[in-house]
């Protein structure tokens, strides 16, 4: 028996439409194995929390490096594991049908591991599910061994996150008291949101000024702009900006009567359309076009996908093979279009898109041709972005002239640029919509030649003020982790970086969006993103203590070395070996330095400071919500006394402000707080936490 294991139910489906006659065809649910928890590797005399039904968290067990690692069935999944396994005994021929990527060919590995299925495998890779794909897929299918070195990037991936998030959860949660994940691409991704909403919130506008000068040709009038002849004297800032008012006015004055035009540039240039999308680059788009989170977007493409109009849609690649280049027409047939364009529609038309070269493990998402139709309103949305990234492809370019000229007037110069339409060409497909990839036009401006006189009407100081960097939202968060270098100073790690790194991967970065909010670090306002005390203790803690944790450099460098081992360049163990590592070090520095830090945080400018009414510490008291009743607060001083005590308990709050202390009053007239039951290693039971919903691998 030919067996097909397909990573899903709806590839299963798509698959036996095509091959059921040939092959058994059976299914897995996404990862149907997972790596067993810490508690199976923890001693069986450890006591359980009555609370959670699980071993008790304790300094003395971190970290903890599993020596042989296992993997378990989810409790879900069991049956269909076994109707698997009952199908790989009869099956001389397996067929790995995983998502055409590391974690797919994982997913489908680690069941023929489970088993020790000894029989001969081969990988089909499908990039879409239409019937033509799928055909051509297994029209070349290849021995699964070749795809060995995905299957231990994935994996190494799996255990590196388990060992950065359970061990340095566990610590940070134990130090505080209250519950703190930490995650291999979580914390690093936090860190640039926390970052963002400081420079905001401490950000002070500076007033600067733009002169314009009015200026009339025979051929019609536009606006230069001053151009100094230096930025170095009085009156400018350090980025050359001109911030004294009166020599502002003095310049305007100096914009009228006659001048000449001192240089004149026309050139005629070609723009092809954009690439079509990649995850991350729809994300964005879509995101900024319709207000939707990174996971609604990549959930609508995986719908997408799984109806077969579309292909794989977790690529972070924005080209197309050459080889699907003879596809064209009849996509392009399939594809509903205005007549007026249909007409100019040539398919042709070679644009740069088709590189093989360029092409990764997956090519673009584009239309796979088949009929659109019974889509709900964001899969229309977003096909008809997919859809029109592919038909511009085949439009005629866009052509310009480029034109850029200088005037001498008054004694000063004044610069313009601008264009010229020839031809709207692939533009007329957006009709000017928000989902083109492209900027305004820039301003007419008439045909001159050099010499020509011009007559200035006057001009104007326009008063400005710096802006701030605009707060992250899903898309502009999602394009960060994936060009993380725009955001490292050092020259050398920039040049990797951009070459090849970025925070997660393209399946992973909206899960991680989402974890960020369950964790309470993050949340959306509107369409924005915004950090919470939480989060930004968190990333205060870490930036005092461990630097790397936060730093995008450490993590985009693990995603590169993720790569090497998914090229075969590096083993598995080795990458692992170095995390784990690591994590011996982060989680003694965490249990020892972080008590009494990750529940205040570190002080930061963007933090309103609120002395404490008792004791009139330097430390800042905290604002926290109530875990047990919506809507309530109460303040936590951090200060401590030598045996780490607090000083005093927390405090009521009162609309906003520090109240009425818990707990009762000493003798001396400080406050005390309530002890703690203790537990053998002086932790209290709530310092034990260690349910279900905190132990699962979220802290990636």
């Amino acid at each position: 028996m030919k067996l097909v294991i397909a990573e899903k139910p709806s590839m299963a489906r798509a698959i036996r439409d095509v091959v059921g006659r040939e092959y058994e065809v059976t299914n897995a649910f996404g990862h149907i194995l997972e790596l067993a928890e810490p508690d199976d590797y923890l001693p069986d005399s450890l006591p359980v929390s009555p609370k959670t039904g699980r071993k008790i968290w304790r300094d003395e067990d971190l970290p903890i490096i599993p020596k042989v690692w296992k993997q378990i069935p989810k409790k879900e999944a069991k049956d269909q594991l076994k109707k698997i396994g009952d199908l790989l005994k009869k099956a001389d021929l397996v067929v790995n049908a995983g998502d055409p990527d590391r974690e797919g060919q994982l997913l489908i590995d680690e069941i023929l591991e489970h088993f020790g299925y000894r029989g001969r495998v081969e990988r089909v890779w499908l990039s879409a599910l239409d019937r033509v794909s799928v055909e051509k897929a297994f029209r070349k299918l290849e021995d699964n061994r070749k795809y060995r070195p995905l299957r231990d990037a994935a994996m190494g991936r799996s255990q590196a996150d388990w060992l950065v998030g359970m061990n340095c959860t566990r610590a940070s949660t134990l130090s505080s008291g209250t519950f703190y994940s930490i995650g291999r691409v979580q914390t690093p991704t936090l860190a640039l949101v926390v970052r963002r909403d400081r420079t905001i919130e401490n950000f002070v506008p500076r007033d600067y000024f733009d002169v314009l000068a009015h200026v009339r040709h025979e051929k019609g009038a536009f606006e230069a702009r001053w151009k100094p002849a230096s930025t170095d004297g009085s009156g400018f800032d350090e980025e050359g900006r001109l911030t004294d008012r009166r020599l502002a006015e003095a310049i305007a004055a100096k914009a009228i009567g006659p001048g000449k035009i001192s240089r004149f540039e026309k050139k005629e240039q070609k723009q092809q359309a954009p690439l079509p999308y990649n995850l991350s680059a729809l994300q964005k788009a879509a995101s900024s076009r319709y207000g939707l989170s990174a996971d609604e977007v990549l959930k609508t493409c995986q719908s997408l996908y799984e109806k077969k109009v579309t292909t794989y849609p977790r690529t972070d690649c924005r080209y197309l093979p050459e080889e699907q280049w003879g596809d064209a027409a009849r996509i392009l047939r399939s594809l509903q279009l205005p007549a007026d364009l249909r007409k100019n529609v040539d398919p042709a038309c070679r644009h740069a898109v088709w590189n093989t070269a360029k092409v990764t493990a997956h090519h673009a998402i584009i239309p796979t041709g088949e009929s659109a139709t019974d889509l709900s309103d964001r899969e229309r949305k977003l096909y008809d972005m997919i859809r029109k990234s592919y038909v511009a492809l085949f439009l005629p370019e866009y052509r310009f002239y480029a034109i850029s000229l200088a005037v001498e007037l008054g004694g000063e110069t004044w610069t313009a640029s601008g264009r010229q339409e020839i031809d709207s060409g692939w533009k007329d497909l957006y009709e000017q919509s928000s989902d083109e990839e492209e900027t305004e036009d820039a301003a007419p401006l008439p045909d001159c030649k050099l010499g020509d006189p011009v007559v200035g009407q006057g001009g104007s100081a326009i008063a400005k003020q710096t802006r701030p960097p605009s707060r992250f939202t899903d898309g502009t968060l999602i394009e960060a982790m994936s060009n993380i270098h725009k955001f490292v100073e050092d020259p050398v790690a920039k040049k990797t970086l951009k070459e090849t790194s970025g925070i997660g991967t393209e399946a992973t970065r909206a899960t991680i969006l989402e974890t960020l909010v369950k964790r309470e670090y993050i949340v959306r306002k509107g369409k924005q993103i915004l950090s919470t005390e939480k989060g930004r203790s968190l990333v205060g803690f870490l930036e005092a203590t461990l630097p790397d944790l936060v730093d995008p450099v450490t993590t985009a460098r693990w995603e590169d070395s993720l790569s090497e081992v998914a090229e075969g360049s590096r083993s598995m163990d080795d990458f692992v070996g170095g995390i784990a590592g690591l994590v011996r070090s982060h989680t003694g520095t965490i249990l020892t330095k972080g008590r009494g830090q990750l529940v205040s945080g570190s002080k930061t400018s963007d933090r309103p400071q609120v002395v404490c009414p008792l004791c009139g510490g330097e430390t800042s008291l905290v604002r926290l919500p109530s875990k047990k009743k919506k809507g309530l607060f109460f303040w936590i001083c951090p200060n401590k006394d030598a045996s780490g005590t607090p000083v005093h308990p927390p405090l009521s709050d009162e609309n906003g402000k520090p109240g009425k202390p818990f707990g009762e009053v000493n003798p001396s007239g400080s406050k005390t707080a309530k002890p703690l039951s203790r537990t053998g290693n002086g932790r209290g039971q709530a310092n034990t936490r260690g349910g279900a919903s905190h132990s699962k691998r979220g802290a990636r």
